[in-house]
């Protein structure tokens, strides 16, 4: 990786091939450095040959990436809630009069952004798989339904689990943390008490599930974490969807959805080498077929400094190695997870600061 360039006082910022989006504190978007609007809210992303965002008057904008020409529709858009020609939508979210947060759901076409229907209110958070409508509530309840009809085809409760010691002793129930991503017939669920599930999509039955990791962890906490898989909202699916992975402090724990086997590896050397501690917890990566993109931390104590700085870098997925890393001098990074589009690779700063490399044959 080389450093490009650097551009400051961003917001948010997405990337498709050559074309970069971002935001500044004004409420101003810029496409590819020319501005597009100075009303914007959030968003500011890419789907197909268009950069969508919402303006703050609940409605998506979308902009076309080869003549700059803009169309408004009515409704907001999301791309994760697209498939094969129309997408779902909410316009309101209020809290019910059981103090649930409710939301009305619409089916939108995406050729002419008109509304097809509307269809029964969700509790909680919603997904999009396919044809179906993943549903979330109280954070315990995953329900898979139809979106054509809906009729409700499976319904899986967490509660059916049993409970788990947290750190200080205390039973705690299982909760959803997110959805890791779905593979075959399996939707992949990281919860609280560092479980994730697998559940058939077609039946709603638990297939597996993985919790156990002999040997891995910490006896802090009299051990209670010990022995058990890192906090499971720092999985990513691989990009050949065929195994989980979490660089989780000084370690590369995986999970094989083929042979079903959960393991750990130690890079506490390959991160000596370079005077780092370990990785900083992230809920996400790049990654493209070499290698994974984040953040590590370096060792302040063996720095003799009184601050931890950060690095992005650049690690090895087939050797296990870091293959290069780049500091932050004088700045620093919050949860913001890399992007990586068309050999170029893209972090936002903690100072608002976008940072862009390009990738080298060398790595």
């Amino acid at each position: 990786m080389k450093f490009i360039m650097i551009i400051k006082n961003v917001e948010e910022y997405n990337v498709k091939n050559e074309s970069l989006s971002y935001s500044n504190i004004k409420g101003e978007l810029f496409l590819n450095d020319k501005l597009i609007d100075d009303n914007y809210q959030f968003s500011g992303m890419f789907f197909e040959n268009y950069l969508y965002y919402h303006p703050k008057n609940n409605t998506t904008n979308f902009v076309d990436l080869k003549t700059n020409k803009k169309k408004v529709t009515n409704c907001i858009f999301y791309k994760k809630n697209e498939f094969e020609g129309d997408f779902l939508t909410s316009k309101k979210i209020f809290k019910n009069a059981n103090n649930e947060w409710e939301s009305d759901l619409f089916l939108y076409s995406t050729s002419n952004f008109s509304e097809i229907k509307q269809l029964p209110n969700v509790i909680g958070g919603f997904y999009r798989h396919k044809n179906f409508l993943i549903q979330i509530k109280n954070k315990k309840t995953i329900s898979l339904k139809t979106i054509d009809l809906p009729e409700l085809l499976w319904q899986f409760n967490l509660e059916t689990l049993g409970k788990f010691e947290d750190r200080d002793g205390n039973l705690q129930n299982y909760e959803v943390h997110k959805f890791i991503g779905a593979w075959q017939n399996s939707i992949l669920v990281a919860c609280s008490g560092q479980l994730v599930l697998d559940i058939n999509s077609k039946t709603g039955e638990l297939n597996r599930k993985w919790q156990a990791l002999p040997g891995y962890g910490s006896s802090a906490f009299q051990g209670r974490l010990q022995h058990k898989i890192p906090s499971t909202d720092g999985f990513q699916l691989d990009i050949s969807k065929s195994y989980l992975y979490h660089l989780a402090g000084a370690f590369l724990v995986t999970i094989d959805l083929v042979t079903g086997r959960a393991d750990y590896q130690s890079l506490k050397k390959t991160l000596e080498e370079h005077i780092f501690s370990g990785f900083r917890w992230s809920t996400g990566y790049a990654e493209d077929e070499t290698h994974i993109y984040t953040i590590a931390e370096m060792n302040r104590l063996e720095l003799g400094l009184d601050y931890i700085p950060q690095c992005i870098v650049a690690f090895n997925k087939k050797t296990l190695k870091i293959d290069w890393h780049y500091r932050f001098e004088g700045d620093w990074v919050k949860t913001d997870i890399p992007q990586l589009a068309n050999n170029k690779l893209y972090q936002l700063s903690g100072d608002n600061t976008l940072y862009i490399f390009e990738k080298e044959k060398s790595i």
